[in-house]
Parts: C-alpha cells; sequence; structure tokens
C-alpha cells in the first residue's frame, strides 16, 4: 500500500489535468491495489495521449493481458495476492516482447536490481514524478517499436533469402536448392563452387537463412579484394599498436560472426599463410588478434565460395590440401546459366520487378522479340549479367514493354535481328517459335546428344523428345 502522506497532494496534481486528453497513442495496463495512486498514474499519463488501463490484483491482471495485449504494462512491487517480482517473472515468461516498468514505494537498491534482472525496462518510484514517468512510458514505447520494425526487417531479409526466393525451376536449380535443404541444418562447414555471377552469395545467405543460426549474424568477406596484411587484420582483428595504422583495438571477422555464419568468398584466392590460419581456426575454434596473445574461442559456421577449380590449385601448390579436404565435406554447385537457359524468362521476371520498385516504373514485359534475344544469349558473365541488362532496359524503355533494341549491344549482337513474323504471331505461336529455336541451339551445341542438350535446357531428355516431336525436329531439320 502507498504511504497516506505521499497522497495528500493528490487531488490538486488532478486538478491541473483536467483539460481534454489528446488521442490516445499506445495503451498502457497498470496492476496497482490503491486507487488513488493508480488515478495519478492515470492523470498523468492520459494527458500525454496515453489510454491507462487499472487492476488491481494479479489475477485481473493476467487475464487482460490474456484477452486485450496492451503495448505497455506498470507493474506495483506491492500486491494483495502476489509479488511484483514474481508477476513480472510471468510476464518475460508468456510475453516477452512486452515492455514492462515497475513501480516501488521501496528504496531497496536489492528490489530494483531484482526488477532489472526479470527484465524490467525500467523502474519508477512513489511518489511518482510526472515528467520522469512520461519519459520512462515514452522511451519505453520507442524502444519496443524500434523493436517490432528490427524484427520486421529481419523477416524481410529472411524471407528474401528463403529458398522460395532463388529463382528457377530447371532441375539443376532444384538440386542446389536440395543440397542447401540438407546443409542448412548442420554446421560443417560448406565450399559453393561457380562461376563468377552465379549467385554464390545468395546461396550463402540462403543456407544463413535457413538454419539454426539465422538469428545470428551472417558476416563476408571477400578474399581476393584485401592485401594478406589486412586480409589477416580483417579476419582476425588486431591489437592497438600491431601495425603503424592500428590505432585501437579492432574485433575481426571471426569475432563479429560469434554464432552466425561467416561467409569466406574467393578462399581460393587467400594467400598461403592465410589459409594455414584459417584452416587452424577450422579445426580449433581458437584464434589471435594480429599482435595479440590472447587466444579467442568463437562459435561460427564457415561457409566458402571459390570460381576456382581447388583440386587443381592443390596439384599446382596454390591451395593447401589440409584445407581443401576441410572445406570439401559439402560441396554446393552452382550451373553456369548457360546450362540452365530455361531459368532465363523467370529470372528476367523476376529482376524486371525488382527494378520496377526501385526505380518506380511500370515496364510490364518482355516483347517476343526481346525474350528470345535474351534465351540465345551465352551469359558469360552469368545471373549478374542478366541482371544487369534488365536494369539497363528498363532505364533505356520509354513505354510499358521492353523490346529488342532496349537490351544491351553484346545480347544483340549474339542474337540478329528476326523476321517481322513476331509481330504477326499471337502469344503462343511467338512462345512456341521461340521454344523450337532453343531446343535447335542446344541440339547443335552439343553435337545433337540429346541427353547432354536437354541438360543444357534444363528439362529431362524425355520432356526434350516429346517437345522435338511436337515441333518437328529431327537431325535433317
Amino acid at each position: 500500500m502507498i504511504d497516506p502522506r505521499i497522497c495528500e497532494p493528490a487531488e490538486d496534481v488532478l486538478e491541473s489535468f483536467e483539460m481534454p486528453p489528446k488521442p490516445a497513442v499506445a495503451r498502457v495496463l497498470y496492476v496497482e491495489d490503491d486507487p488513488t495512486a493508480a488515478r495519478l498514474v492515470q492523470a498523468i499519463a492520459e494527458k500525454e495521449g496515453f489510454e491507462v488501463g487499472h487492476v488491481t490484483t494479479e489475477r485481473e491482471f493476467l487475464r487482460v493481458l490474456g484477452e486485450d495485449r496492451p503495448d505497455l504494462c506498470l507493474i506495483d512491487l506491492t500486491l494483495p495476492d502476489a509479488s511484483g517480482l514474481d508477476l513480472l517473472q510471468k510476464v518475460r515468461e508468456r510475453f516477452s516482447d512486452l515492455p514492462a516498468i515497475v513501480v516501488t514505494a521501496s528504496e531497496s537498491v536489492e528490489d530494483v536490481i531484482g526488477a532489472m534482472r526479470r527484465g524490467a525496462v525500467d523502474y519508477l518510484t512513489k511518489p511518482v514524478d510526472a515528467r520522469r514517468m512520461v519519459v520512462s512510458l515514452t522511451n519505453a514505447l520507442r524502444l519496443t517499436r524500434q523493436q517490432k520494425e528490427i524484427n520486421r526487417l529481419r523477416a524481410d531479409v529472411e524471407e528474401s533469402y528463403s529458398l522460395e526466393h532463388l529463382v528457377g525451376d530447371s532441375p539443376a536449380m532444384e538440386r542446389v536448392r536440395q543440397m542447401i535443404r540438407r546443409a542448412a541444418p548442420s554446421d560443417a562447414t560448406v565450399l559453393i563452387v561457380g562461376e563468377s555471377g552465379t549467385g554464390k552469395e545468395l546461396v550463402a545467405r540462403a543456407l544463413h537463412a535457413t538454419g539454426s543460426r539465422s538469428r545470428g549474424s551472417f558476416v563476408d568477406v571477400n578474399s581476393a579484394a584485401l592485401a594478406e596484411t589486412l586480409l589477416e587484420s580483417e579476419l582476425f582483428g588486431h591489437e592497438k599498436g600491431s601495425f603503424t595504422s592500428a590505432i585501437a583495438r579492432r574485433r575481426g571477422k571471426f569475432e563479429q560472426a560469434h554464432g552466425g555464419t561467416l561467409f569466406l568468398d574467393e578462399i581460393g584466392d587467400m594467400p598461403a599463410a592465410t589459409q594455414a590460419k584459417i584452416l587452424r581456426v577450422l579445426q580449433e575454434r581458437v584464434f589471435q588478434r594480429v599482435g595479440g596473445d590472447e587466444r579467442i574461442a568463437v562459435d561460427v559456421r564457415v561457409v566458402c565460395a571459390t570460381n576456382r577449380n581447388l583440386e587443381e590449385a592443390v596439384e599446382k601448390g596454390a591451395f593447401r590440401k589440409d584445407l581443401f579436404y576441410r572445406v570439401n565435406a559439402l560441396v554446393i554447385e552452382l550451373p553456369p546459366l548457360r546450362e540452365r537457359a530455361a531459368d532465363i524468362p523467370p529470372l528476367a521476371k523476376h529482376f524486371l520487378a525488382r527494378v520496377n520498385r526501385e526505380e518506380k516504373r511500370e515496364v510490364r514485359g518482355f516483347s517476343a522479340e526481346a525474350l528470345e534475344a535474351l534465351c540465345a544469349h551465352a551469359w558469360p558473365g552469368n545471373v549478374r549479367e542478366l541482371q544487369h541488362a534488365v536494369q539497363r532496359a528498363v532505364l533505356v524503355c520509354e513505354g510499358d514493354e521492353i523490346a529488342r533494341e532496349h537490351l544491351p549491344p553484346a545480347v544483340v549482337r549474339t542474337h540478329p535481328q528476326a523476321s517481322s513474323q513476331a509481330d504477326k504471331d499471337g502469344l503462343v505461336e511467338s512462345v512456341e517459335r521461340l521454344e523450337r529455336s532453343m531446343i535447335l541451339a542446344a541440339l547443335e551445341k552439343n553435337g545433337w546428344v540429346k541427353a547432354r542438350a536437354a541438360r543444357a535446357l534444363g528439362v529431362t531428355e524425355r520432356i526434350l523428345s516429346y517437345k522435338m516431336e511436337n515441333f518437328g525436329i529431327d537431325r535433317a531439320s
């Protein structure tokens, strides 16, 4: 119960709050068995736009929380049917994201420490200071809204790197998704191999987002972008004074990724000395900062990527054999775009939607000739080149459809101007003509070996045979 002497000026204080309250910005539930103290808090808070509900017991408080959860809660530490600290503990267990502020008439430091340890975001002492309480409520509301925004952004990021966002329905891409599903629950080191531009970082992020470490950090390092001395500092950090420009201690990428995932891109270009240190971390899970003696333990999953043939690099002595065997346990191979031509249309559509959002454009699609040119191009730069091609086409397109002339010159040169038949054909005819030309191109390129042509097109040999029969395609054609 509140000290009666504290409540003596309550009526005078209440009189100063008789102006109409501002519209509610947040709802607060206050559990307090003293009605006078509750009215005082309500008057102060409602003047600032807070809507305050009042209950007097733990039982009623928990019932209201379960039925209509507020934005914030105030908990008096002395209740007739419960301990405020115990009630706070129950709130944290059942409603972990609900900010709670404790109110106490006690000057005991132990009570305040106990409340903060149980998850209270702040505390108020009686008699409640009006300004102090408003600041406390406002800060708690701001923190909870920031946390909700962080959670929303985290969910958006996880969704962006979910398996469903690895665009492509070809068998090759389905194999990649299957490997990610198998590798994600493990903490084993993963090696992603593929040509530049095939999307190795995207796969690494999908592994992180799908795995058990998704709540931790995803930290990436490009091993080819830094000199050897800078790379070691980047990876392991350094102590103050360890070299000329080391004016302060710095945490390296391994420390930053503790509890999460470290992505080592272009590991095939890593200097030999750094390879040895990486091997030690993978084996012992400890390292030392540059210029330091302290052994630092780290809990991190390592995902590596390379566009090089590491087996050949091992044979030439350019890559450590023991490190190769360490990172080669789980391998995900990303096929070049030319080997999964069936994925070009959905990828182009995906990039078109992204560029439309970023550039605030409303380009609705591709003409038949533009799509045919995209599918005929070899894409030496892989998915990255296709993304840039679509971005360029949107920027130069003045209408609502990307035409062949909007594509980059390199793409247009590999696919000479088609006849004007596309202008006369309907959608079905244009698509069939495009499909037939893709099949013929794949067969020619692969010496009319159906199995190889089917792999290049990203379809089964049975489907290819069916399409060839429908289109009347044979070697003589």
